[in-house]
């Protein structure tokens, strides 16, 4: 079970990251391997109740991020954003995002150096969604950011597939509804 990095995140020494999650009260923790984002992500969408929403968080000034919101969507569009926007977002190392439910506010949030949280109300069909694809879990099993330190700094970089950039992204989804949280 070996874990690879995707293209927009470095780590030097990544020994001790397995494919693994840990189960909290209220959210599941892992780093995501780059091989398993479209698998993962394509049926882990799929079981969140409608409406749901996809949102992005953006690198903006001062080391913050600035979140951009497309509500009220349906499953089918959920699918459809991951399909468009897959090798920016299974790929991109800078920006975070994710999927909710507005029904029942569990939420799948992406974050730096491939760590994934899921916050949800019943943990069993997202953690047997992990352990078909082969993840264990481990409650003392390491992300990324676990073996991150002074000796083993990481770094998160912007990529660019075909021919786009997150900002692309963002600004055709803005076309279609997509929203600042800054503008609410």
């Amino acid at each position: 079970m070996e874990f690879s990095l995707i293209s927009g995140v470095f780590v030097p020494d990544i020994s001790g990251v397995k494919k693994s999650f840990r189960v909290s009260k209220d959210r599941i923790v892992f780093s995501l391997s780059a091989e398993d984002y479209p698998g993962f992500f394509k049926k882990a969408a799929l079981l969140l109740s409608e409406p749901v929403f996809f949102f992005v968080e953006i690198p903006a000034d001062n080391d913050l991020y600035r979140t951009y919101y497309l509500d009220n969507c349906t499953l089918p569009v959920a699918s459809a954003i991951l399909k468009r926007y897959g090798g920016i977002l299974f790929n991109d190392g800078v920006i975070r995002w994710g999927f909710g439910s507005h029904k029942t506010d569990e939420e799948i949030y992406m974050r730096e150096y491939q760590t994934a949280e899921i916050y949800f109300k019943s943990a069993e069909r997202f953690t047997a969604l992990l352990s078909s694809i082969g993840y264990e879990n481990d409650p003392k099993g390491k992300t990324l950011w676990d073996v991150l330190s002074d000796k083993n700094g990481g770094e998160c970089s912007s990529v660019e597939y075909d021919d786009e950039t997150y900002m692309d992204m963002v600004n055709n989804l803005i076309d279609v509804g997509m929203y600042s949280a800054d503008d609410k």
